[in-house]
């Protein structure tokens, strides 16, 4: 994605003969999951991409990006450990009433093709399930030093995004971000056996 347009995020698409998409939605502890339609790694979120874009000029910024991309090998491996996200929407004062704020992460995967979730009308304030997320973490060696080349354009350290492919959501259209080993404590509700999900059993070292 352009890094210079809305939510300022850079993903690294992953080609569906190497991992194929889920195909059906799972039920786990009375939640739905839907599986997501297209798998890609979060290389850069919104707020980080954010940040980025407000600091630098535009041009200068695209090519150091593309330096920084091109100089890593994006080889990963998947794991077999599948981590449940969780995250409530806080509530936002609307009309005199608390409603949920329709995004409170944003460091969320955006989904493709598709507008935010619309602001909640007024009415009686709505019972927000907390908005949740089957990921599953992998070995992406390239992501550190992509992140030191990007920590050197700001001129500190950032923190290391827990390299991880979002499989299934649940309450909602996106994926949850994580942008740092921090946050995926945070926002952990729990792992699942790797039998629980269909295709579990296929680890492999692919490209995206």
């Amino acid at each position: 994605m352009d890094l210079h347009r809305p939510a300022h995020t850079l993903v690294l698409p992953i080609d569906c003969r190497v991992w194929p998409t889920p195909e059906h939605p799972i039920e786990i502890d009375g939640t739905v999951y839907a599986p997501k339609q297209e798998l890609h790694i979060t290389l850069i979120g919104s707020r980080l991409g954010h940040e980025l874009h407000a600091a630098l000029a535009t041009e200068f910024l695209a090519k150091r990006i593309a330096r920084a991309v091109a100089a890593q090998d994006w080889k990963f491996q998947r794991t077999g450990r599948f981590i449940v996200l969780g995250i409530r929407p806080p509530p936002v004062t609307m009309g005199g009433h608390d409603r949920a704020h329709p995004d409170p992460d944003p460091e969320s995967d955006p989904a493709p093709d598709s507008d935010p979730d619309p602001a909640p009308a007024a009415g009686p304030v709505p019972v927000v399930a907390p908005r949740q997320s089957i990921i599953e973490l992998i070995q992406l060696p390239a992501m550190r030093p992509f992140h030191q080349a990007l920590g050197r354009l700001l001129g500190r350290q950032l923190p290391l995004p827990p390299p991880h492919v979002t499989l299934y959501i649940a309450h909602g259209r996106r994926g949850i971000g994580v942008a740092s080993a921090s946050q995926l404590r945070t926002r952990r509700i729990g792992e699942l056996p790797a039998g629980v999900l269909p295709g579990a059993e296929q680890h492999s070292m692919a490209r995206a």
